[in-house]
């Protein structure tokens, strides 16, 4: 889809009550998502593999961790994975929003179950494994992350204003025990050029912030912070054990649809590497 039509439809639906516009978003990426759960499954098993590459690197395990997952998305594959194929002993997870669906839920649980010993949490609303705690609608920072020893957050970052990172990094540093870790994966990419291949992965950094801000909803926010942005937000409360980002390729179309783009003013003080940085994977520790 034309990123054009894509952002007159969120524009739309972004008028209507919380209620009604959410009730649309969902139907829409429902009705217009072609991707199965076997394809969700593979996908969400490459970002697991690239957690269990980090944080084996820093010597960090999975087993027996409690895990608190900043942003939940629409099914919970990466939490049954940290369960069943990494041995975490518990995740709760969070989301400001509630995309799960129990139809696609019982679906993962038939997947699993063929592979494992599969128990169910009694008593909740979604039939989730034994040991996944969703709270959906609910900022991490009025979670319980007492015993937490493990943030995870995959592709999540990039939606949330800069101001909310701080304050969740804040809230992080005031409740973890020392000696506790954050792994982000993060995607700086603009998401409109993955459904629409006439743009740049970064044209939306030729906009002024008020011209951004008019573009962009609340069903598709990007904050565009770049590499050292982030790691400047980091820095001040936290040790910054491993970051690995995307490297430029001078040869590749993506690196000659980026030199094409007129960069606006507020991103000047950027090298073209810090400007392209993509997939950034970033390990915190707490001091």
């Amino acid at each position: 889809m034309k990123h054009t039509v894509k952002t007159k439809i969120f524009k739309a639906i972004s008028l209507l009550p919380d209620r009604l516009g959410y009730f649309l978003y969902h139907f829409l990426q429902n009705v217009g998502s072609k991707v199965t759960l076997e394809n969700k499954i593979q996908s969400t098993n490459n970002t697991f593999e690239t957690v269990k590459r980090i944080l084996l690197k820093n010597d960090i395990t999975l087993k027996d961790s409690k895990i608190a997952e900043l942003g939940s998305g629409w099914v919970p594959v990466f939490p049954y994975q940290l369960i069943f194929e990494g041995n975490a002993k518990c995740v709760d997870t969070y989301d400001i929003n509630e995309h799960y669906n129990e139809k696609e839920i019982l679906k993962l649980n038939e997947y699993f179950s063929k592979q494992y010993d599969f128990a169910v949490n009694e008593k909740k609303k979604y039939s989730l494994a034994k040991g996944v705690n969703y709270f959906p609608k609910t900022d991490i920072c009025d979670g319980n992350l007492k015993d937490i020893n493990l943030v995870l957050s995959r592709f999540v970052l990039e939606h949330v204003p800069p101001n909310e990172i701080i304050k969740i990094h804040d809230f992080l540093y005031s409740n973890l025990e020392s000696g506790s870790h954050i792994l982000h994966l993060i995607s700086p990419s603009d998401h409109r050029a993955y459904s629409d291949s006439t743009l740049s992965l970064q044209d939306f950094l030729k906009y002024s912030e008020e011209e951004w801000n008019h573009i962009q909803t609340k069903f598709d926010y990007h904050n565009r912070l770049r590499l050292p942005q982030y790691l400047e937000i980091f820095k001040d409360k936290f040790e910054i054990l491993f970051f690995e980002h995307d490297k430029i390729n001078v040869e590749s179309k993506s690196f000659k649809k980026f030199k094409e783009l007129k960069i606006h003013e507020d991103f000047k003080n950027y090298s073209d590497q810090e400007l392209m940085a993509g997939s950034i994977n970033i390990l915190l520790k707490k001091k």
